[in-house]
């Protein structure tokens, strides 16, 4: 439930640079890590997100460690495959990404339309979802986005239960490795994906 205190301090550590995640009024880990560091003085990062864990996770034999999420779509219709299930349609994304010689599914994470959340490669193989940013990032892939451009809302193509879950799940590999951006494909393509503003929604704006 929202508080509206803790909603007063987001807005306050916000207010001065910090980036405590959504004005929810929810005392959550970025919340709390973000007090923190303000109570400590800590300058404000030239990033995104304020890390909150000294966790890592590597990829690859080069071991690059994970610092960013990067969000997609599937640019497919609401109804695409809607009977067959959040299985059968990661089945069939997975089968369209080895058609193009990929050796797996390019995304890490894949979420349905009522929330279903479904693992594509391991958190610890790089993946192939953004040309020249696959190192060190992880992909997750919302279901829709068909007919979106960069700067729709991203309700007007996804789910409440999806965007519930996008977050929770971003917050869940931040308690795992240091993310520092949460950003979309389209910061780093010439393309719509995934329909919407990505740093914008995740900051609550």
């Amino acid at each position: 439930m929202a508080d509206e205190n803790i909603r007063s301090i987001q807005t306050g550590l916000a207010g001065v640079g910090y980036s405590p995640g959504p004005i929810d009024g929810i005392d959550g880990p970025r919340t709390r890590a973000t007090a923190v560091r303000w109570g400590q003085g800590a300058p404000v990062a030239a990033r995104d997100v304020a890390p909150v864990t000294t966790s890592m996770i590597y990829q690859g034999s080069a071991r690059y460690p994970v610092r960013e999420v990067i969000v997609h779509c599937s640019a497919t219709r609401p109804e695409w495959m809607d009977g067959d299930g959040i299985d059968a349609q990661v089945a069939e994304i997975r089968r369209w990404h080895k058609a193009q010689g990929w050796r797996d599914i390019g995304y890490h994470w894949v979420l349905g339309r009522s929330g279903e959340l479904r693992a594509g490669r391991r958190e610890t193989e790089i993946g192939a979802h953004v040309m020249g940013r696959n190192n060190g990032t992880i992909g997750i892939c919302l279901i829709g986005g068909f007919g979106s451009a960069e700067t729709d809302r991203p309700e007007v193509h996804f789910t409440d239960r999806q965007l519930v879950q996008l977050r929770n799940q971003i917050e869940a590999i931040s308690m795992r490795t240091q993310i520092t951006t949460v950003s979309g494909h389209n910061q780093y393509a010439a393309k719509a994906c995934p329909g919407f503003h990505v740093p914008t929604w995740f900051k609550g704006a």
